[in-house]
């Protein structure tokens, strides 16, 4: 059981970077020609972590009220990840290459706008319910 519940929380953070990404990719980076390499590690670094925050919280709150707030307020305060790889490249690198500040300050502004604040409660909220599903079909047979 225990086995497919992780399946199910990485199969729907999947869906859900999925959909974050082409939504990105469609406002900003298709338009704006950048770099795509730096927005998928970014999205894989981000969906790593809500994969790991998912675990513990489905695992501590039960009720889809307590899964959507802290749902959005993780979706809100995951954009600022960018923040935090900005750094690190630019501790490595130090921003030799590319114009990387500038790059990272639109990768921001365009995390904001992933809709991760929407997307990643409703993750939360199908985890909860597929759970559920399976128990109680469990149960039945």
């Amino acid at each position: 059981m225990k086995t497919i519940n992780l399946f199910i929380i990485v199969l729907f953070n999947l869906i859900g970077g999925l959909l974050s990404y082409s939504w990105c990719y469609r406002l900003f980076i298709r338009k704006y020609s950048t770099p795509e390499l730096n927005y998928l590690v970014f999205y894989g670094v981000c969906y790593f972590c809500l994969i790991l925050i998912s675990i513990w919280i489905l695992n501590k709150i039960k009720k889809p009220f307590g899964l959507i707030s802290i749902g959005v307020i993780i979706g809100i305060v995951i954009t600022f990840i960018s923040w935090m790889v900005a750094h690190f490249i630019l501790g490595i690198y130090q921003g030799l290459a590319l114009n990387i500040e500038a790059f990272f300050g639109y990768l921001f502004i365009t995390s904001l706008m992933t809709l991760n604040f929407i997307i990643y409660p409703v993750t939360l909220l199908c985890c909860h319910y597929s759970f559920l599903w399976i128990e109680k079909r469990v149960k039945k047979t």
